[in-house]
């Protein structure tokens, strides 16, 4: 079922935007002109063919009241018209709306995950309740499917994408990214009875690989192994099918590796000794047009960056820090 987000706003306000962006006709969209005045009655010309007396001026018409009018935009309706509409200081409405949504997906431990008290947990957890708290807002953890988070950042269902999304060229065009927060280091995983020995044997098409569905670990395969296939998944499924031997391998981040190699003597990590495919930072993603808030969050993570922070927290959850570029 499609999603229904209603906004209440001023007509005039709606107009004032339309003449910022310009409309066809040259007038921008304007508020409608006043009615007519009635017609004066017609002044009879003088019999010996001199000017006419002039007619009396028209009293100008008072300016239309605003008006509310309810605007309902679809969850999937274009990133265009709503933030034409819609789009403002996100900073103050959340500090209005006395709430800071996040959208997650709870399935990346030591990332992001559900404890065994049943309560998010794990670095980003960590971070958003620090974000929460210098807003002085609450916090409210939206969890949710990989491949819901940008159509959930586009539709406005959340302030902030905190998922450790990497800028790729196509994500750009659609949201805007802040400074980087979370390294990440891709490896390959392999089942031990694959003919995966090392790196050149990927790029086979008889090798089979999986990824997280629209992840940056799918969008390397694609690039660098183009003739293997690629079966894209759920994370816990994508290292599944390599653990029963129904994939050779999967490309992902090292500290989900190491855990699940640890776990699961049928897989191994390929090239121990020089494990990285690629070195990445995720960052968090928010509405287009956010300037503010974007600013805001920028100068936020810069503070904590330099304070060594964020190092603190990564080598708590994760593993030693490689250390976080400034912010600035």
């Amino acid at each position: 079922m499609k999603k229904m987000i209603k906004w209440l706003v001023p007509v005039l306000a709606l107009a004032l935007v339309a003449a910022a962006c310009g409309g066809d006709d040259g007038d921008g969209g304007a508020a409608p002109p006043p009615a007519p005045a009635p017609e004066a009655a017609a002044t009879p010309a003088p019999a010996d063919g001199g000017d006419a007396p002039a007619a009396p001026a028209e009293a100008p018409a008072p300016d239309p009241a605003p008006v509310e009018e309810e605007v309902t935009l679809s969850q999937g309706e274009s990133g265009s018209a709503a933030q034409g509409v819609v789009s403002g200081n996100l900073l103050d409405e959340i500090k209005d709306r006395g709430t800071l949504r996040v959208g997650m997906v709870l399935q990346f431990e030591p990332q992001m995950y559900i404890d065994e008290n049943g309560e998010p947990a794990g670095y980003d957890v960590d971070l958003m309740h620090m974000l929460a708290e210098d807003l002085g807002v609450e916090l409210e953890i939206n969890d949710l499917e990989f491949d819901a988070m940008i159509p959930g950042v586009l539709a406005r269902q959340f302030d902030l994408a905190s998922v450790g999304l990497v800028g790729r060229p196509a994500r750009l065009e659609q949201l805007w990214f802040t400074c980087p927060y979370v390294p990440y280091g891709q490896v390959v995983v392999v089942n031990n009875d694959s003919a995966v020995k090392t790196r050149s044997d990927l790029n086979s098409s008889d090798v089979t690989m999986t990824a997280l569905a629209g992840s940056t670990a799918a969008n390397l395969i694609s690039k660098e192994f183009s003739e293997a296939t690629l079966v894209e998944l759920d994370q816990a499924p994508a290292f599944l099918e390599v653990a029963s031997g129904r994939a050779d391998a999967i490309v992902v981040e090292n500290y989900l590796a190491q855990p699940f190699v640890a776990e699961n003597p049928t897989t191994s990590i390929l090239d121990p000794t020089d494990p990285f495919l690629a070195a990445e930072y995720g960052a968090f993603a928010l509405p287009r047009g956010e300037v503010v808030w974007l600013e805001y969050l920028n100068g936020w993570l810069g503070y904590y960056i330099a304070r060594g922070t964020l190092d603190d927290l990564y080598e708590k959850h994760i593993d030693t820090s490689p250390g976080m570029p400034a912010c600035t």
